[in-house]
């Protein structure tokens, strides 16, 4: 009995820790896509994520090019809006994040990366903000990179 308790609980701490949730506006076509201007968020302090979003988007041949949201973006036709967080357990790793494509000022995409209880004892909550960021770049263009 106490065997089946302690492997049930491992079970629940290592399942189901990972909640993508997407939200696509209707006629969203996520081919129309060739260039993304992302808004730096300052309050963001996971070293080089601005730059892992730009490779990541790149995957799909979409340039995507940071700009702080001071900077003129009235050129840009699709732009994205970032906020994340991150935890520590041994080393820091990011817990969650939310994306919002805009098109043109209005909300086309949005997806959302959450660690449910900061990831617990799961040991994918260490897995690279870079692979975290890819997910939810997929999830967000409804697409899945060519390999």
């Amino acid at each position: 009995m106490k065997n089946i308790l302690i492997a049930s609980l491992i079970g629940l701490a290592l399942s189901g820790c990972t909640s993508i949730q997407i939200n696509n506006a209707t006629g969203f076509n996520p081919e129309s896509i060739q260039q993304v201007c992302i808004v730096d968020n300052p309050k963001v302090v996971i070293k080089n994520f601005n730059q892992i979003i730009e490779r990541s988007f790149k995957r799909y041949n979409i340039v995507a090019k940071t700009y702080k949201d001071t900077d003129n973006l009235s050129l840009c036709q699709t732009t994205l809006n970032y906020t994340a967080t991150r935890s520590w357990d041994m080393a820091p790793y990011m817990v969650a994040a939310q994306f919002n494509l805009l098109q043109s000022g209005r909300q086309v995409s949005e997806a959302s990366f959450r660690l449910r209880g900061n990831g617990g004892l799961a040991p994918n909550k260490w897995r690279s903000t870079e692979t975290k960021i890819n997910e939810l770049v997929d999830q967000l263009l409804n697409k899945v990179p060519s390999k």
